[in-house]
């Protein structure tokens, strides 16, 4: 009957460990729209500062390699014809995505708090209508970094320093090059 029980508490421990591994981004409960990055600046910071210390954060889907890069802008790096007060606050940060080994357009973003606990939002700030970089990014205690897509789906994403080269359609012996 002990050993039964010693059993028993050894897979409940093991099943704990096991919950407690995987990253959890809860529902954040104190998340308001209309603040700013420096409302998380201290937050925001640790995860730039993590995201930093790669080239490359990326993720595979599908057999597609996606990458991001995110740079840090100065406050003279960016020019706003509006009115000022709309900046208060704002932190720029330069969002650089590659697909394959293709670099997409650059976006100006900026980062607020996410709808996630441990995790802030990326926001466009460009004028352009397309918003393909807007995402919550989310960091657990070990400092790995997630993309979260909702309180139970996450997207790893692997540091690395180096991602796929481009291959052109010509190179690729595709039959719509030209």
């Amino acid at each position: 009957m002990k050993i039964a029980a010693l059993v028993l508490s050894a897979l409940i421990f093991s099943a704990t460990t096991n919950v407690l591994a995987d990253p959890s981004f809860s529902k954040n409960e104190s998340y308001q729209t209309g603040k700013v990055s420096a409302d998380i600046q201290g937050f925001g910071n640790q995860i730039l500062d993590q995201a930093g210390k790669s080239k490359y954060l990326k993720f595979d889907l599908q057999g597609t390699e996606y990458a991001y890069v995110i740079e840090r802008m100065g406050s003279n790096d960016v020019q706003y014809t509006g009115n000022a007060k709309d900046l208060n606050g704002v932190i720029f940060i330069n969002v650089r995505a590659f697909k394959d080994g293709f670099e997409l357009p650059k976006q100006v973003s900026t980062f607020t708090p996410s709808k996630y606990n441990n995790a802030i939002r990326i926001v466009k700030m460009d004028r352009n209508d397309d918003r393909p970089y807007e995402f919550d990014l989310g960091m657990d205690d070990d400092k790995r970094l997630y993309l979260i897509e909702s309180t139970t789906a996450i997207v790893p994403l692997e540091q690395v320093e180096t991602i796929k080269k481009h291959v052109s359609r010509r190179d690729k012996k595709s039959p719509y090059a030209f």
